[in-house]
């Protein structure tokens, strides 16, 4: 028997949700610190707020024990949901452009490497070191150190 579209997506995205928790699960446990959950949904293309984050995801994902580590069965139920949901997909183009324009506020076209760092750290959830430099090694520009904010946007909305 044939499986459905439906089922095929279920497929295709345990398997996606396993190779990323994969990543993180450095022991091989089966689990991985609450702190990393954040970090694998949006390498998923899952981007919830931090209030979110602790009142929706992380208490569905750990019960009652907020210091307890994140079980891979229990991230995996939740993530599938969320997929699905589509319910913290990423921004699109235009909005992050307005958002990146907002920051230029001199019409330059491109943002300081140093303004970005600063505000990804003082604003809203602050990123870690290792996140501010996966943005920084696709986003900012080897010449320059400029981040050309319309081509970065450019490319996240293009394959390959």
């Amino acid at each position: 028997m044939a499986m459905t579209q439906d089922e095929h997506w279920m497929e295709a995205q345990r398997k996606r949700i396993k190779e990323a928790f994969a990543l993180f699960d450095k022991d091989k446990k089966g689990s991985v610190v609450q702190e990393e959950v954040s970090t694998i949904m949006r390498y998923l293309g899952a981007y919830p707020s931090e209030k979110a984050m602790t009142q929706e995801v992380l208490p569905d994902m750990q019960g009652d024990d907020v210091t307890a580590a994140v079980t891979y069965a229990s991230f995996e139920t939740k993530m599938l949901e969320i997929l699905a949901s589509r319910a913290w997909d990423p921004d699109p183009p235009e909005v992050l452009l307005r958002a990146f324009r907002a920051i230029d506020e001199k019409g330059c076209g491109y943002i300081e490497t140093a303004k970005m760092n600063e505000l990804l750290v003082s604003k809203g959830t602050p990123f870690r070191a290792k996140e501010i430099e996966a943005f920084l090694s696709v986003a900012k520009d080897t010449e320059t150190g400029h981040i050309y904010f319309e081509d970065y946007v450019a490319s996240l909305t293009t394959d390959g």
